[in-house]
């Protein structure tokens, strides 16, 4: 339930899994209300909207950010549990030590 800016050590997905802060209509109307207010004609507000919700809807798709591997892996239902073992084993081992020092980096 992390992606990758939280540092996990893995980052696993189901097919059908979205990763996205929200849907499409929320996302594009968040981002373009006003340029879509500007359009006068419904019709092409209508397609305005669609094509940039299509557009959303390809960025956040599990198969296009695992090609760009914010995804370590696409997993099947039937596969997480024997993902999850394997995975956790291979955390076990690793070292979590950060530092000796009382004090970190100093502010700067």
């Amino acid at each position: 339930m992390a992606g990758p800016g939280f540092g996990p050590d893995a980052c696993l997905a189901l097919p059908t899994a979205k990763i996205a802060v929200m849907g499409p209509e929320a996302a594009v109307n968040a981002v373009y209300a006003n340029k879509i207010a500007e359009i006068t004609d419904p019709a092409e507000r209508a397609a305005y909207v669609l094509g940039l919700r299509k557009e959303y809807e390809r960025d956040i798709d599990v198969l296009h950010l695992a090609s760009e591997l914010v995804v370590d892996a696409v997993v099947e239902p039937g596969e997480v549990r024997g993902q999850l073992v394997a995975r956790f084993a291979a955390a076990a081992t690793k070292n979590r030590h950060f530092s000796d020092r009382r004090h970190g980096v100093p502010p700067v």
